[in-house]
């Protein structure tokens, strides 16, 4: 692996302490097991970070918590130094990421942002974040997995997943344009809230790279990524695979870390190995023009095969 040089990479992360649509049995049992679970994969796992903000979103029964947050929290991780930051649930993680980002702005080359649940189990996780963002020309931010345009997100790409990197001159043209990174002033205090907020914000927030200009790319060509969401034919399944054709995960959700597991594997087209994401032209006409990415290809006899993808127009 490429060793960075001579950029300066912060590493963002949003911390929650209140109830949660899904909550893991470790969870339940200690609040602070994704604070202690990120600390120790930061100090195992080979990285060249320049900064770690842990972010923690409270409301006042999470008080508490803060002095026990302070004595967990080392000051320095591998070189990079460690920041705490409290402040009100105001905005969920992309509040938070907007406030950290605010506050910092050019002082880091790239930022990259996570959510408390998720973890990235690779050595020199943050270098192959670095050369893959700079491997395309377009690129606005680099997620763990896209959506395409649908009819469920208005028809706009997305980061299917929010944990991703960005570049500062990336992010510092969006501030430039909302006055911030795209995200609520809205409180929120309660798991459903937080849910229908974040839906809305989420698909704001991927779209805003595509409104000045820029692309949405994923790590499917390298890695498959564990992701918490419900199975559709499972009651009991809360993962999903993506990129199975990869054997070695890049990020995973906390399941990740317990002895019996199973997950599901989408076979929408999107999801495929086969799918060659949208260009920023064609995401951009299928927004345009409130298309689906993807089309129905029939037989002879009118049934339908199979998705394709669907091609501009000449």
């Amino acid at each position: 692996m490429e060793v960075i040089k001579n950029n300066k990479v912060c590493f963002i992360t949003n911390f929650w302490l209140g109830e949660r649509r899904m909550e893991s049995p470790i969870y339940k049992e200690d609040k602070l097991y994704f604070l202690k679970k990120q600390i120790q994969l930061l100090q195992t796992k080979k990285h060249n970070l320049s900064k770690i903000i842990f972010n923690f979103n409270v409301l006042p029964e999470h008080y508490p918590y803060i002095s026990k947050i302070i004595d967990l929290t080392p000051k320095q991780i591998q070189g990079a130094k460690v920041e705490i930051n409290i402040r009100e649930n105001i905005g969920i993680s992309y509040g938070a990421w907007s406030d950290c980002f605010e506050k910092y702005k050019n002082e880091f080359d790239y930022y990259v942002f996570n959510e408390d649940d998720y973890f990235f189990v690779q050595d020199d996780w943050d270098t192959y974040l670095v050369n893959k963002h700079n491997s395309y020309d377009d690129c606005g931010y680099l997620c763990m997995f896209i959506r395409e345009p649908h009819i469920w997100n208005n028809f706009r790409k997305i980061a299917g997943s929010s944990v991703g990197i960005a570049s500062s001159k990336t992010l510092m043209k969006i501030y430039s344009k909302y006055g911030k990174l795209p995200s609520l002033n809205k409180k929120v205090d309660n798991a459903l809230a937080e849910y229908q907020v974040g839906q809305d914000i989420q698909n704001q927030f991927g779209f805003s790279f595509l409104e000045i200009g820029l692309n949405l790319y994923d790590v499917r060509d390298d890695y498959a990524i564990l992701f918490e969401k419900g199975s559709p034919v499972d009651p009991n399944c809360n993962q999903w695979k993506m990129f199975d054709w990869n054997s070695e995960y890049l990020s995973v959700c906390s399941i990740y870390f317990t002895n019996n597991f199973g997950w599901f594997i989408s076979h929408d087209l999107e999801f495929l190995e086969h799918h060659q994401i949208s260009t920023y032209k064609e995401a951009i006409y299928y927004y345009n023009n409130k298309l689906t990415y993807f089309k129905d290809k029939y037989e002879e006899d009118n049934n339908r095969v199979e998705w394709i993808k669907r091609e501009l127009p000449a």
